[in-house]
């Protein structure tokens, strides 16, 4: 009796069990699959993505640079060369020219983040070893960016607020605008850029 008992509760353990490690590997099957189809959604390239073809070719670059509020500007030229890698998901462009006299490079990284669902541009250039990052949106017509970022500040160890404006006029010519805030707390525009594109 006791052994018929216990070959009873053996095979509804077994059982139980059995049932268990089903539906746990149907549920890790499940969420293996979930995440699968979250990363495929995440690295798809998409009308976001496609909008950075505008961004590629050759342009020339006329950059005006305020230094502080009220200060007279500089004004030098550029040339940038933007190409589309990593099979459309991001656009980087190349500066090449003069800045304030001096021999000038730039490196500009712009992509759609799927996640995040905003737009982040990288900036690195031969005047610093900072890395320089904002993060927006595009309008509702399609044709403006707007960012904003910490950037590191070399005055103070710190950082400081930066906001950005890149508008298409036209499919041949766009503008960068760059916003940062003075000294006395306030927003001043200290950068333009009015790229036309090459012919």
């Amino acid at each position: 009796m006791f052994k018929a008992f216990m070959s009873t509760v053996l095979v509804f353990v077994v059982v139980v069990c059995a049932f268990g490690v089903s539906v746990f590997a149907q549920e890790t099957k499940t969420d293996q699959q979930k995440a699968m189809d979250a990363y495929m959604k995440a690295m798809a390239p998409n009308e976001n993505h496609a909008f950075l073809k505008s961004f590629a070719g050759q342009w020339n670059v006329t950059s005006t640079m305020w230094m502080q509020p009220g200060a007279p500007p500089s004004v030098s030229s550029s040339t940038c060369s933007a190409e589309l890698i990593l099979r459309g998901r991001y656009v980087m462009m190349k500066y090449q020219g003069a800045m304030m006299g001096q021999p000038f490079e730039g490196i500009q990284i712009i992509g759609y983040d799927n996640t995040q669902k905003k737009y982040n541009a990288f900036w690195i250039d031969n005047t610093g070893t900072s890395f320089y990052l904002t993060t927006g949106t595009r309008d509702a017509a399609g044709n403006t960016f707007n960012d904003t970022g910490l950037w590191p500040d070399p005055m103070t160890g710190g950082a400081s607020k930066v906001r950005a404006v890149t508008k298409f006029i036209g499919p041949d010519e766009f503008t960068y605008e760059l916003f940062m805030v003075g000294p006395d707390g306030k927003e001043f525009k200290s950068l333009e850029n009015k790229a036309v594109r090459k012919k």
